[in-house]
C-alpha cells in the first residue's frame, strides 16, 4: 500500500502541473448506467407461478422440539426427518422401522440424491435416525435403506410408542402371498462401503509389482 503522504505529494504535483478543474464532470441523468439501474434494481419483483400440488391426507406425528432447534441440522434435513416420520408412521408405527429408497426421498423433497444422502448423514450423525443397507440375496446389490427412528426424534409422551389408532377389529390382515418373493438382509453402512470398494482394492493390488525374493 502507498503512504498517504506520498499520495498527497503526487496530487499536489498534478494540480501544479495541470491546474484545478473548473468544471466537474458528472454522469448525465439519461446515461446508459441509469437506464440499466432502472431496468434491473427498480423493476418490480416477478412472482413465480405456483406449481400444482396434489392434496395429501397423510399425517405427520408429533416430533420433539429438539429437531427444530438443533444447530447441526439444515432446514432440508429437518424437512427430510418429517417426511421420514410420516412415511414410517404409515408403514410400521409399532417398530418405527421401515424400508425406503433414496429415490423416493429425492422425489418427495425435490432434491437430488446427493443432497438427500447429505440430509440422511446429518440426521444419523446427530442421533435422530439409524440406517442400514438392504442387500438383495439374488443380485447382491443395494435395494434400499432400513431407517429406524430413534428416541431423540420424539417428545417425552411419545418416547415408547405412538398412541393406538382406531381400527376395525375384524379387518382382514395383510396378505402373505409375497412374503418370500423379495429376500433381503440388512448390512451396516460401513460394511457396505467396504464391499463396494473391494473391486477397486483388488484391481489396485494386481498392479503392484511382486515383492523381491528373500535371500
Amino acid at each position: 500500500m502507498h503512504d498517504i503522504a506520498t499520495l498527497h505529494d503526487h496530487l499536489k504535483g498534478r494540480i501544479a502541473r495541470d491546474g484545478r478543474r473548473q468544471v466537474v464532470e458528472t454522469i448525465p441523468a439519461d446515461s446508459v448506467r441509469r437506464e440499466r439501474s432502472l431496468r434491473t434494481c427498480h423493476r418490480p419483483a416477478r412472482r413465480k407461478p405456483l406449481m400444482p400440488m396434489r392434496e395429501s391426507r397423510a399425517y405427520v406425528p408429533e416430533l420433539s422440539e429438539t429437531l427444530d432447534r438443533d444447530p447441526n441440522l439444515c432446514d432440508g434435513a429437518r424437512r427430510c426427518a418429517r417426511i421420514l416420520t410420516a412415511y414410517i408412521y404409515r408403514r410400521d408405527r409399532e417398530t418405527r422401522v421401515s424400508d425406503i429408497t433414496v429415490s423416493y426421498l429425492s422425489r418427495a423433497l425435490g432434491r437430488c440424491t446427493r443432497t438427500v444422502q447429505r440430509y440422511l448423514r446429518q440426521l444419523e450423525e446427530s442421533g435422530y435416525i439409524h440406517s442400514d443397507v438392504i442387500a438383495s440375496c439374488k443380485s447382491r446389490m443395494c435395494v434400499g435403506l432400513a431407517v429406524t427412528l430413534l428416541r431423540k426424534l420424539f417428545p417425552k409422551h411419545h418416547a415408547q410408542k405412538w398412541p393406538a389408532s382406531a381400527g376395525t377389529p375384524g379387518a382382514t390382515s395383510l396378505s402373505q402371498n409375497y412374503r418370500f418373493r423379495f429376500k433381503t438382509y440388512l448390512i451396516p453402512v460401513w460394511i457396505w462401503e467396504m464391499r463396494c470398494t473391494d473391486p477397486i482394492r483388488d484391481a489396485y493390488m494386481k498392479t503392484l509389482p511382486p515383492l523381491p525374493a528373500l535371500h
